[in-house]
């Protein structure tokens, strides 16, 4: 049985995938690398006394969907991207709160930075 005090909170930190992204057409031309974080909340979270994965979020199966909607299409705004890759784990996943930031190291701009982020958050 659930304990309503107790909140559960599954997350990713720094999933490496492939995406062409970029405003330019030369800047999507090669895929390049970014990094995502996410942060699940399942609307029901269960006391785990069983220690059995159905019970929870899998998150191999999270980071295999982060990975293939990273690939699926070109995008042009890392925006975008966090809002397609928070839609289906939304849809998937019975969620009271999940936050989905993606970064794209040394963005290309004149004035140099270690990256740029954007970062979703939906709450039930």
């Amino acid at each position: 049985m659930s304990d309503p005090r107790r909140s559960v909170t599954v997350a990713l930190e720094g999933l490496e995938v492939s995406c062409r992204i970029g405003v330019s057409d030369e800047e999507r031309r090669e895929a390049r690398r970014l990094l995502v974080d996410v942060r699940l909340a399942p609307l029901h979270a269960a006391d785990h006394a069983t220690d059995d994965l159905a019970e929870t979020i899998d998150y191999a199966a999270v980071a295999a969907t982060v990975a293939a909607t990273a690939a699926a299409r070109e995008y042009r705004l890392i925006e975008r991207l966090a809002t397609a890759i928070a839609d289906r784990l939304w849809s998937a996943y019975a969620l009271s709160a999940l936050t989905v930031s993606v970064a794209k190291p040394s963005p290309p701009m004149a004035v140099a930075a270690a990256a740029a982020r954007a970062e979703v958050t939906y709450r039930a």
